[in-house]
């Protein structure tokens, strides 16, 4: 059965696949448009030359808009590769104990996480076994392998790169409402083997104290996971619509051009085929 994350997940990736497929057609007609504007442009008047053209500037401003998002995305992919390869020698670094799913690092501070592309391994911090107590302990560890057994390291990891796509307003939301749901559904796991309440209380207790270090951590939402866990919130209550909207918005968008570009004599051929 799938998961609230999973459906937003691969509606977004959807939505991701969409983004480029309409980008392909944008940059394919783009010697069309460019041939045009120039042949145009030294016959035409001026008034006449943009009131004609007014289309395909449409198409180059979005062509250019979308163009300067992907650079931004592929920047931002490659300095988040880099910080993973930095936050892998920093585990081998600091390991002070290894088990087949779970990393024990030798640091004083308070740290959770799971981390991994390809496969997915708990991080633990040794100060953790000295400030919690066996049943603390296992409601932390629980609920990072509510995030081991869902993927969510590499799934927030696509998800947070791909949606620099879009702007910061938008990116925001999404990756604030899918990381909401991550930590929900974890909280949800680790739930069926410890009462609610405590691990609400185990919860405030760990984000009561300041780490130092800076980790790729999941954004913690901790109000949020409260309300859930005192039964003020349900998991059917959690919003995902804004990642959904996203692919709603784009799609009437593509069909809305699509429905333009059939009334352009001035590119699109590739797109007039399909």
């Amino acid at each position: 059965m799938f998961k609230k994350s999973d459906i937003a997940f691969y509606s977004f990736l959807i939505t991701v696949m969409l983004y480029f497929y309409y980008y392909y057609f944008l940059i394919s007609d783009l010697p069309v448009w460019i041939r045009d504007l120039k042949a145009c442009g030294s016959v035409m008047n001026l008034d006449s030359f943009i009131k004609g053209h007014i289309n395909i500037f449409v198409y180059l401003t979005l062509f250019s808009v979308m163009t300067f998002f992907i650079l931004r995305t592929s920047f931002i992919l490659i300095s988040n590769v880099k910080n993973y390869i930095s936050l892998i020698k920093f585990i081998k670094s600091n390991t002070y104990k290894k088990y087949k799913n779970l990393f024990i690092l030798n640091s004083d501070e308070n740290f959770a996480f799971t981390f991994g592309i390809l496969k997915n391994r708990i991080v633990l911090s040794k100060a953790i076994f000295k400030n919690f107590t066996k049943k603390e302990i296992k409601n932390i560890y629980m609920h990072e392998k509510g995030h081991l057994i869902s993927g969510d390291s590499h799934k927030l990891f696509i998800f947070s790169t791909l949606a620099n796509l879009f702007p910061d307003r938008l990116k925001n939301k999404i990756i604030k409402d899918f990381s909401i749901l991550k930590e929900i559904e974890a909280d949800d796991y680790c739930s069926k083997n410890t009462d609610k309440i405590e691990l609400a209380k185990t919860l405030l207790k760990f984000y009561t104290v300041t780490s130092k270090i800076s980790l790729p951590m999941m954004n913690n939402h901790a109000e949020v996971r409260i309300k859930f866990l005192t039964d003020q919130l349900n998991y059917k209550q959690i919003k995902t619509e804004n990642i959904y909207f996203t692919f709603f918005v784009l799609l009437g968008i593509f069909l809305f051009l699509t429905y333009i570009f059939q009334y352009c004599l001035c590119g699109m051929s590739s797109l007039m085929s399909f």
